[in-house]
């Protein structure tokens, strides 16, 4: 058979730490480090209640990894020097990015029903991919942002509702080894 049709959309989202205006925070603190540029590192996509830790990058500030992401792993035993202390930010009211898979018997419509059940949830929809295998099952990955992680769930259930969808979880592609 052919090669399943893959669609993608690609954006980086970065985030700067300032103490400037309240509410304008990234919701990682890094102790000692006041106006430093943090990302969440796109292979983990951490949000907050995952247990984290931050590396010094080369001019590019500090990255934020799952503590459990393989990629972070391996930094810890090869450049351990590079290591910092990063802890969530209690008050924070940023954004956060959020990788999630559905897989659903496909239909029309599907990916318009499924794209409306996220954005009544106010999130913003970073990249989309969609794969439609021989025996029908698409497998659909979102990647977006929100502002409350406590609301992932909420989301995954509502989606698992839609017509057609069999499952629909959270994907942290750097757990995996």
């Amino acid at each position: 058979g052919t090669a399943p049709e893959r669609e993608e959309v690609l954006a980086t989202p970065i985030r700067r730490h300032r103490r400037r205006a309240p509410g304008d925070k990234v919701g990682v603190h890094v102790e000692g480090f006041d106006d430093m540029m943090i990302r969440m590192a796109r292979c983990c996509t951490p949000v907050p209640g995952d247990e984290i830790m931050g590396f010094v990058t080369r001019g590019r500030g500090v990255s934020v990894h799952r503590a459990d992401c393989a990629n972070a792993v391996s930094l810890r035993g090869a450049q351990a020097e590079r290591l910092i202390d990063v802890e969530w930010d209690n008050a924070s009211s940023g954004t956060f990015s959020a990788l999630i898979e559905v897989k659903a018997l496909d239909r029309s419509r599907l990916l318009n029903d499924i794209s409306a059940a996220l954005s009544d949830h106010d999130v913003n929809i970073l990249r989309c991919d969609t794969v439609t295998g021989g025996d029908r099952i698409s497998t659909m990955r979102f990647e977006f942002e929100l502002g409350d992680p406590g609301h992932l769930e909420t989301i995954l259930s509502k989606l698992r509702t839609i017509d057609s969808v069999f499952d629909a979880y959270r994907v942290v592609p750097g757990s995996r080894t």
